[in-house]
C-alpha cells in the first residue's frame, strides 16, 4: 500500500469518529496531503480496533495521498498589462494596434513553466503559440472602385528568452492579395508577402513592461525582384499600469514605407468593468463588450477603426512603362463592427467583421504613374485560430 513518512510526533490511533485530517495547503503550486494514522515505527501494519457499537474490529487504514491541486501563483505584471501589439487577433485581450500596420497574427506565448512559475495570460502549454487563418474581402462597387481578396495564414511559435518571463515569439506568415483593378490602371492582379517575426517580452518592475519586434520581409508581385522588395518592419513599446483598470501605452511602428516611415503609436487602455473595455489607443481604438458568457466560451461586440494597406514592388502592367520596376502603396480608413467568440480554455476562436473603407489611394513611387483614388466600399472579414 502507497504511503507517506509521518513524523514521530503526528502518529497515534485513530480516535473514534474521528474524519480524515489534511495538513492546510501549501504557499506555490502544491496542496498538501492528507495523511491517515499509524501506531509503530515505519511500515508496520496498524492493529486492529475495536467499535463500541458493534464490538466487531476494523483496521484503521492509511489514507491515500490526496492529488496535489494548483493554487493562483502570485499575481505578476503579465496579468494586468497584456503586450499584444500589431494585430493580436485572438481574443479581446488588449490588443494595442491593427493587422494591416505590420506582420499580424500575434501569438500567445510561452512554454509551459516549471513548477511554482505562472504562464502569462493567454499564453499555450509548448512550443505552437497560435495558428491563424484569415480572409478579407473589398467588393468593387463600380468602374472606379478596387476589389481586394486578401489571404493570411501565420504560425506562431514560442520559447524562453532566457527565462520564460522574458520570451521570444518567432512568427512566420504568408499574405496573398488578389487584385480587381479598373480597366487600364496599372496594377498587378496578385501581391505577396511573406515575413518572419521575432517578437520579445519583458517586464521592468511591478508596473511597466515592454514589447520588442523586427520583422524582414518580401513584399512584392513576384516579379519585381529588386531591393526595394525586402522591408524590415518593427515596433517598440511600453505599456504602464496607472491604476488597476487604467493602463497608458506608448511607442513607435517602424513601417519601412515611402509614405510613413515611422508612426508613433500610444494612447490609454480603461477597463472599468469586466465587460466592457475602452481601448484608445492610435492607430486602432477600439470599444468591446461582453454580450455572453457560457462555460465554453464568451462571445463580444465591438467597434473599432483601422489603418489600413501596404506597400509592394510591383512590375508596371500597362503603357509604355510596362515592365519597369516600381513601387505601390494601398492605403485606407477602415471603421469596423465586429463579433469574436473566446474561448474559456483552449481550441478555437473565431471572428467576423465588417464595416466601411473610404479615404483609399494608390501611390505610385520610382515612376510616373499618377496615384488613384478609388470609390469606397464596405469590408468583410472572417478569421478563425488555434
Amino acid at each position: 500500500m502507497h504511503s507517506r513518512h509521518v513524523p514521530a510526533s503526528r502518529r497515534g490511533i485513530v480516535p473514534r469518529g474521528a474524519g480524515r485530517r489534511r495538513l492546510g495547503r501549501a504557499c506555490g503550486w502544491l496542496a498538501s496531503v492528507a495523511v491517515g494514522v499509524a501506531v509503530g515505527g515505519g511500515g508496520a501494519a496498524p492493529p486492529p480496533v475495536a467499535r463500541a457499537d458493534t464490538g466487531e474490529t476494523a483496521t484503521v487504514r492509511l489514507l491515500p495521498p490526496v492529488e496535489a491541486e494548483e493554487m493562483p501563483a502570485t499575481r505578476t505584471i503579465f496579468d494586468r498589462i497584456r503586450l499584444t501589439a500589431l494585430g493580436d487577433p485572438q481574443d479581446l485581450q488588449e490588443p494595442l494596434l491593427p493587422d494591416d500596420l505590420a506582420p499580424p497574427g500575434q501569438p500567445r506565448q510561452e512554454f509551459e513553466p516549471p513548477a511554482g512559475r505562472k504562464l502569462p495570460p493567454g499564453a499555450k502549454p509548448g512550443v505552437l503559440q497560435q495558428a491563424l487563418y484569415q480572409v478579407t474581402e473589398l467588393p468593387k462597387l463600380d468602374a472606379g472602385g478596387l476589389g481586394l481578396t486578401t489571404l493570411e495564414k501565420t504560425i506562431t511559435l514560442g520559447m524562453p528568452c532566457p527565462t520564460i518571463e522574458s520570451p521570444l515569439l518567432l512568427t512566420p506568415g504568408f499574405v496573398g492579395t488578389l487584385t480587381d483593378a479598373a480597366a487600364g490602371v496599372d496594377m498587378p492582379g496578385e501581391l505577396y508577402e511573406g515575413y518572419l517575426q521575432a517578437r520579445w517580452l519583458k517586464k521592468i518592475g511591478s508596473r511597466l513592461g515592454v514589447d520588442l519586434a523586427v520583422a524582414p520581409g518580401w513584399y512584392s508581385d513576384f516579379r519585381n525582384d529588386s531591393a526595394q522588395a525586402l522591408r524590415v518592419t518593427g515596433h517598440g513599446f511600453g505599456a504602464w499600469e496607472a491604476t488597476e483598470d487604467l493602463r497608458i501605452v506608448a511607442g513607435v511602428i517602424y513601417l519601412d514605407r515611402y509614405d510613413v516611415t515611422l508612426l508613433p503609436a500610444g494612447g490609454v487602455l480603461w477597463t472599468p468593468a469586466d465587460d466592457t473595455r475602452y481601448e484608445l489607443i492610435f492607430p486602432r481604438p477600439r470599444v468591446a463588450w461582453r454580450i455572453a458568457e457560457r462555460p465554453r466560451a464568451s462571445h463580444w461586440l465591438y467597434v473599432a477603426g483601422e489603418f489600413g494597406g501596404n506597400q509592394w514592388a510591383t512590375q508596371s502592367t500597362t503603357g509604355p512603362t510596362r515592365g519597369q520596376d516600381q513601387v505601390m502603396i494601398i492605403r485606407d480608413y477602415r471603421l469596423l463592427a465586429g463579433w469574436e467568440r473566446k474561448p474559456a480554455a483552449l481550441g478555437l476562436s473565431w471572428k467576423l467583421e465588417a464595416g466601411w473603407v473610404t479615404g483609399r489611394t494608390v501611390q505610385y513611387y520610382l515612376t510616373d504613374q499618377p496615384w488613384l483614388h478609388p470609390s469606397d466600399t464596405f469590408l468583410v472579414r472572417a478569421g478563425l485560430w488555434y
